[in-house]
């Protein structure tokens, strides 16, 4: 099969290529998502083991040619022998949600590893912003799961359903979900919240005292224009910002 002109130029930016196979399969978040574990025949970059880290996996279409559709890697056991992937059910399936949809233990996929930014928290920030609908949410746990003991996390999911109830609490979380055509103004409402809470905290002097909520860095993922009105508001925002990877 061809992986066509996107395969012949990851190959000439040398990615790292893999083959995953299926070990298992499990439905979750109430059956919207298929959660898949791989276990693979070469040692995977240690990069695929951070927060959000992706993979650009390769499907196979009717027409017989391959396309790849990047996915976060959204768990993996703790010797690094398996990785989980989470798949988003479309109601109308793309190559990759019909491939989850069916696949069974014993299953082969081609992976190619390049552009992968996992995420890191800015270690002067006390706190992060995330935003993401059903295909950022493997993500959005992934970066929850790996955040310090401490450390304050506001979480807005938007896109078609509720997923909030599919969040792990921990202390100092606040997650929140809007529909779509809501979820840009909610996340600007958000980010002002965090900018009167951060000029709450500014002295007669106009110098900003250290404690948690003074600053915050985002993470946001999910369609165009979901993130052209999420980069603006960042950048118009003194308490939230972001590196330029995270969004």
């Amino acid at each position: 099969m061809s992986k066509g002109l996107q395969g012949a130029v990851l190959r000439m930016l040398h990615a790292d290529e893999f083959r995953l196979r299926v070990v298992s399969t499990a439905l979750e978040c109430g059956g919207l998502m298929k959660r898949v574990t791989f276990s693979s025949c070469g040692r995977l970059p240690d990069a695929l083991f951070e927060p959000a880290a992706w993979m650009r996996l390769w499907f196979r279409t009717e027409t017989g040619r391959e396309v790849q559709r990047a996915y976060t890697v959204a768990g993996f056991a703790p010797d690094h022998s398996t990785i989980d992937v989470s798949f988003y059910l479309h109601q109308t399936s793309g190559p990759a949600a019909s491939w989850a949809q069916r696949v069974q233990s014993g299953a082969t996929l081609d992976v190619s590893v390049l552009g992968s930014w996992p995420f890191h928290m800015n270690e002067h920030d006390d706190g992060v912003v995330l935003l993401g609908d059903e295909t950022a949410f493997p993500a959005l746990r992934a970066i929850l799961s790996g955040l310090p003991d401490g450390v304050r996390a506001h979480v807005l999911l938007t896109g078609e359903y509720d997923l909030t109830e599919f969040i792990p609490s921990r202390p100092g979380l606040d997650v929140r979900y809007m529909p779509a055509r809501r979820a840009a103004r909610g996340f600007e409402r958000m980010l002002r919240g965090l900018d009167d809470e951060r000029r709450s905290a500014t002295g007669n002097q106009g110098k900003t005292e250290t404690r948690p909520g003074m600053t915050w860095d985002c993470w946001a993922a999910g369609e165009s224009s979901m993130m052209r009105a999420v980069r603006a508001a960042v950048k118009h925002s003194d308490a939230v910002r972001s590196q330029e990877s995270h969004i």
